[in-house]
């Protein structure tokens, strides 16, 4: 997106079932829950298909370490005006 990510706010996702720029509300569990809300701004080569995110946990080996820690099961609700999740909707027919 040419803007800068932000730990623990930043999500990378797959374009193809989230728009780059959207928000979304994030739930996980595990050791360290997460309920919070965060941009998709980034996309990855290993996030393929809907109900998929990495969330940037920030630069260098400590935020390394946590991210690689992370397998959590969770939630994604994506928060679109009403146009375009019905323009999404008509698309997909």
């Amino acid at each position: 997106m040419n803007r800068s990510v932000t730990a623990g706010r930043s999500i990378a996702v797959d374009p193809e079932f989230v728009p780059l720029g959207t928000p979304v509300w994030l739930e996980k569990a595990g050791a360290a829950p997460i309920r919070r809300l965060m941009i998709a701004q980034d996309t990855g080569a290993a996030i393929n298909g809907a109900q998929r995110a990495d969330i940037f946990y920030g630069t260098g080996a400590e935020a390394g370490r946590e991210a690689g820690r992370i397998r959590d099961e969770g939630r994604m609700v994506q928060l679109l005006p009403i146009n375009e999740a019905l323009a999404m909707l008509d698309s997909k027919k």
